[in-house]
């Protein structure tokens, strides 16, 4: 078996995995058992869309998923949910390690399978890793559960309170945003007890495990009175991701303040605007109607979720260090410095080059998505009457490609070519685009020369 694992990319063994698991949900959801009795049949595209959904743990839905599907289909999508938000590298690293560890260290092929997903796991045994990522999700999973069945108790009866519970934390955790309720959590705008425990899961499971475990190890030190700085990765998503949560909840109470999604009290403005700068970084919730938002507030919810989460963790999106990289390169190139530098540290340029081909691959996937949708849903992609769903569709594409799952109403809308696209994108926005090109490319050959340099003019 270790052979047949060396004969596959990368990327291909990412792709092929996620495939595979999307098309056996796809199976499941269309079994008569996964509907409510008496719904109308879910069709194949539909499946595909919701299965896609489920695994790139998006939360963009073409049908309700509380009325639509059995607690056998609502099982199928949150088994689906859980695969995703851990992720396949992490689920198969147990049975990667069996044929790969060798005494001499993890083999090459394995530390990048490793590191993919969860960054350096340098003196780290695969075992090791499995089991504290497990541990930690699940503790912090039923933790969330426990929170929200405090409040469902109350209006549910005790199984139905336990599964709604059970369902919302881990779709919080892993940043999917499916929902039992069909206005998602509007029902509970204004519930300090289920905003602040979804919240929590979000950040927590956007965070990425070897930022938790830093923190933890860095606690652990301080009460045995002994002296540690976090890594410079922990810092900067740390940093990052308290700077984005203010950075969307002080406009969003500016933008708002009289609209028409949001209360006008200051508590509850607070809270909403919290909330939404919270989960428009990849969770998909939302206690607002979005199509009521205006349009700043729609654009800055745009760029919070293309930045997304950190690496190594649920959520998706570019990734708080790729924005955080990219600042520090305009800031060092504003002050004249020769090399990149973020919080008295220096960046290898390595990662400079890394962090600027990740936005150059999701730039592109935008441009292609937006002009696909409007190609597929407007009939005419240049008729003056049409060009108003322009906003709406980018705010799908960054949705689905982010695996965000927020939504102005164009899911529902859909033709079967654009959900096929915006399956596309939260596919691709799951892998990642340069996975999911190095996957179609194939394996290059490498070269030993290089041409003449020759300068180009920019600016």
């Amino acid at each position: 078996m270790a052979s047949a694992i060396n004969e596959f990319s990368l990327g291909r063994i990412v792709v092929l995995s996620f495939l595979l698991t999307i098309l056996t949900g796809t199976l499941l959801l269309l079994l008569p058992i996964s509907l409510v009795s008496g719904q109308e049949p879910v069709s194949l595209v539909d499946a595909f869309f919701t299965s896609t959904s489920a695994v790139c743990v998006t939360g963009l839905t073409v049908r309700d998923t509380g009325t639509t599907f059995s607690l056998f289909g609502q099982g199928v999508i949150l088994g689906l949910i859980q695969v995703g938000g851990l992720g396949f590298l992490t689920l198969s690293t147990f049975f990667i390690t069996r044929f790969q560890w060798r005494k001499s260290g993890i083999s090459l092929h394995h530390r990048q399978l490793l590191e993919i997903s969860h960054g350096s796991v340098d003196a780290i045994h695969p075992r090791q890793l499995l089991k504290a990522i497990l541990l930690f999700t699940f503790l912090v999973e039923l933790l969330g559960a426990g929170l929200l069945f405090l409040r469902f108790s109350e209006i549910k009866p005790v199984p139905e309170a336990a599964w709604f519970a059970l369902f919302h934390a881990i779709s919080a955790f892993c940043n999917a945003g499916f929902g039992l309720y069909a206005d998602s959590l509007m029902t509970f705008r204004g519930d300090l007890l289920i905003n602040g425990t979804v919240m929590g899961l979000i950040i927590l499971g956007g965070l990425g495990f070897l930022v938790v475990a830093d923190v933890a190890e860095r606690l652990r030190g301080l009460l045995r009175r002994q002296r540690g700085v976090l890594s410079l990765h922990s810092r900067l998503v740390l940093r990052t991701t308290l700077f984005l949560i203010l950075a969307g909840t002080v406009p969003f109470i500016w933008l708002e303040g009289r609209g028409a999604a949001m209360g006008e009290q200051p508590g509850a403005l607070f809270l909403e605007s919290l909330f939404l700068s919270v989960t428009s970084r990849t969770a998909g919730f939302n206690t607002v109607d979005t199509a009521l938002l205006t349009g700043p507030t729609l654009f800055l919810v745009i760029l919070l979720m293309a930045i997304g989460g950190s690496p190594g963790s649920t959520a998706g999106g570019m990734k708080t260090t790729t924005a955080a990289v990219c600042y520090a390169l305009l800031r060092s190139k504003a002050r004249n410095r020769p090399r990149v530098e973020c919080l008295e540290r220096t960046v290898p340029e390595e990662t400079v080059n890394k962090a600027m081909l990740v936005v150059t691959g999701y730039v592109l996937a935008i441009v292609i998505g937006i002009f696909l949708l409007q190609v597929t849903e407007t009939g005419h992609p240049f008729s003056k009457t049409e060009s108003d769903l322009f906003l709406g569709h980018l705010f799908e594409v960054v949705s689905a490609l982010g695996t965000v799952g927020l939504s102005t109403g164009v899911t529902t809308t859909l033709s079967v070519g654009g959900k096929v696209i915006i399956s596309l994108l939260m596919f691709v926005g799951r892998i990642g685009p340069l996975l999911a090109a190095s996957a179609l490319i194939g394996s290059t050959s490498k070269i030993n020369y290089t041409f003449t340099e020759e300068n180009v003019n920019i600016g």
